[in-house]
């Protein structure tokens, strides 16, 4: 199934468009691909490509030129020190985020990463930037690069949706940037809070973001403000924010 690419280089485009892109990832993409260890994420010919691959450079404060992985680091860094068993993440453009949770279960050869995501694109109500990537594309295949697959399970469907096809599962980290109306991550707090562990995490994305998306008010920043907790911790970089709440 072909792939639908964002922010690539007009070649890439150009080989993605005669199906030639992944011919392009054996031939010259095999050594920056391959064996990735912890170092390899600060590794930059790994890090710009994981970027560019996971269109990760919109949201996350992470710099393609660079290969800064923004955000990134600080869910690696989190899942290296919790060593889960299992990772939630809700929502996600490109896989993003997912790949970098899966990268880390990697690194330290433990866990598995649950990604939920509704596939929503611009004609659905509540799409929130959603382009249908993942009713258009294969998961699978598209996590395949670092064999990223054998720890991400991509699930194309709402978040209550996947809470009641799978009540009893735990989570020790859990990131949130699905429904970003206020009702909607409020929603997702309450569906998902108890079914993570103490002493684990859980990660608003867009905490600072106001506005509003096809006259629906971004409602985050109100939840977070609303959220009376003494766990609470923030990470801003420019208008990307990341609200992080511990379990007691």
């Amino acid at each position: 199934m072909k792939m639908k690419k964002v922010g690539f280089s007009r070649w890439e485009r150009f080989l993605n468009l005669i199906g030639l892109y992944n011919i392009y990832l054996k031939l010259i993409g095999k050594q920056v691909t391959k064996n990735v260890t912890p170092n390899d994420l600060l590794n930059y010919a790994n890090t710009t490509h994981l970027i560019k691959y996971f269109d990760g450079h919109l949201g996350h404060g992470a710099i393609t030129a660079n290969g800064n992985l923004g955000f990134g680091l600080i869910h690696a860094s989190f899942i290296n020190s919790l060593q889960p068993e299992r990772v939630l993440v809700i929502g996600s453009k490109q896989g993003y985020i997912p790949a970098i949770c899966g990268l880390a279960c990697k690194a330290i050869k433990k866990g598995k990463v649950d990604f939920v995501d509704a596939g929503y694109g611009a004609e659905d109500d509540n799409n929130w930037g959603g382009t249908s990537f993942w009713k258009d594309n294969d998961p699978d295949e598209h996590f395949s690069i670092w064999e990223l697959n054998k720890y991400i399970d991509t699930y194309v469907m709402t978040s209550a949706q996947y809470a009641k096809k799978f009540p009893k599962r735990k989570y020790q980290y859990i990131y949130v940037d699905g429904d970003h109306s206020y009702e909607g991550v409020k929603k997702d707090y309450r569906l998902f809070w108890p079914k993570l562990a103490s002493g684990g995490f859980m990660v608003f994305h867009d905490i600072k973001t106001k506005g509003t998306h096809h006259d629906v008010e971004f409602g985050v920043w109100k939840f977070w403000n609303e959220l009376k907790d003494k766990n609470k911790i923030e990470f801003v970089d420019g208008v990307n924010a990341l609200g992080i709440v511990q379990k007691n």
